[in-house]
């Protein structure tokens, strides 16, 4: 069968848009193909920390606290925004004052009266600021049980001071008795701390800071001072005089005493001659 040549113009026509080749890719969506991966690195890169020597770590994972301080090193964890690290210091030593402000101890400045005032045994009442410091112990107690560490440490130690002053005569606050009452104030604010609200701190030491009655009592507290510095040196002297007299006054009675048993045998001596002279 003949059959007839096809004429260029009668062959069917092919789409044209499937002929030609892919558009080149957009120019931002090429950029954020190479910066994903860079993107992902350093987001993944978030989750590496390091611990100085004198910190320890303390993960918080999706908000919850994981119970394992990290030692000093560089360690890796998850990006950010799913752990979150705090640091602290445990044997950085922290100082807070009571009644007072450190500015304030620092200057020489008095303490503020009506927050340091204590009330004795004897319905007396005194001044008494004091410093304390303390350290971190329990890392997760100090960062999740308390709001406030440090007013909490202030609160405790001036509630234990005004108990321990309270069962103390003035005279002793002032003089005598302030070591004891730091002891006993420790004792007492430690044991409130840890075992009461768990605030996961170490009471170290506390210090009065001078110790006064009020303003406006002081002239006669000064006056009540003097007339027993002056009775204490009244007491001294006499004490001192009838330690200087009470050898002296012994050894005159040993004199005497001798001198009369010497003339006792005197006489019984001459009784007895005159005795036998007559027999």
């Amino acid at each position: 069968m003949n059959r007839e040549p096809l004429n260029p113009e009668h062959m069917p026509q092919l789409p044209t848009d499937k002929c030609e080749s892919a558009p080149p890719p957009r120019k931002g969506h090429s950029l954020w193909l190479r910066t994903l991966p860079w993107l992902a690195a350093a987001y993944v890169a978030t989750g590496l920390y390091a611990v100085k020597p004198d910190e320890r770590a303390v993960i918080r994972r999706c908000g919850r606290a994981l119970m394992i301080s990290q030692p000093p090193g560089l360690h890796l964890g998850l990006p950010w925004g799913l752990d979150r690290v705090a640091r602290v210091r445990p044997l950085q030593m922290k100082r807070e004052a009571v009644g007072m402000t450190l500015g304030e101890r620092t200057l020489g400045r008095r303490s503020e009266p009506l927050e340091a005032q204590c009330l004795t045994g004897d319905k007396n009442l005194v001044i008494i600021p004091a410093v304390v410091q303390y350290r971190i112990s329990d890392a997760h107690a100090y960062l999740f049980h308390v709001a406030d560490v440090p007013a909490l440490v202030r609160n405790a130690v001036s509630a234990a001071l005004a108990s321990v002053v309270s069962q103390m005569t003035v005279d002793d606050v002032l003089t005598s008795q302030r070591l004891a009452i730091q002891s006993q104030v420790m004792l007492r604010a430690g044991t409130v701390l840890n075992e009461r609200y768990g605030g996961g701190v170490q009471l170290m030491s506390v210090s009065l800071e001078g110790g006064a009655p009020p303003p406006e009592v002081a002239d006669a507290f000064r006056d009540v001072a003097r007339a027993r510095g002056d009775a204490a040196r009244a007491i001294n002297q006499a004490t001192g005089y009838a330690n200087r007299i009470k050898p002296e006054a012994e050894g005159e009675a040993d004199r005497t005493r001798s001198q009369a048993e010497a003339y006792g045998e005197e006489v019984v001596q001459i009784a007895r001659g005159d005795a036998e002279h007559f027999s």
